[in-house]
């Protein structure tokens, strides 16, 4: 897993946006320099999602991104359906929530790029975990 949250806060950095990692708790995760835009918060998951519309709301974003293991036994399936419940019900939002298999392909990886970007007009994204 902690390969995962590599890459996306790698990406998410590079695009400077803000990036809330579920379970990212590897040491590598301490150097601020490279994971510049990680915010480490905890709680349930249902408050991880509310502790993100908070900030959504606070800067105004109304484009809303999840990028999740389709895995409905792994811990990411129960972070996501918590989003899937504060976003796709809120008229406020335009919520997509793009799921993958556990080992994708190049060409997968590349259409959830693709989607990403279509999707936030390249303006905002948030990262939970494959």
């Amino acid at each position: 897993m902690h390969t995962v949250c590599e890459t996306g806060g790698i990406l998410v950095s590079y695009w400077d946006r803000a990036f809330f990692p579920e379970w990212c708790s590897h040491s590598t995760f301490d150097d601020a320099v490279t994971y510049d835009t990680m915010i480490r918060i905890a709680g349930s998951y249902l408050g991880f999602a509310e502790a993100f519309r908070a900030v959504a709301d606070h800067y105004g974003w109304t484009h809303v991104v999840l990028v999740s293991n389709d895995d409905t036994t792994k811990t990411c399936w129960f972070g996501a359906r918590s989003f899937n419940a504060i976003f796709s019900t809120n008229e406020n939002y335009t919520f997509s929530w793009l799921r993958f298999s556990s080992d994708p392909t190049d060409e997968q990886l590349d259409d959830i790029l693709q989607q990403i970007r279509s999707l936030t007009r390249g303006l905002k994204l948030l990262v939970l975990r494959a």
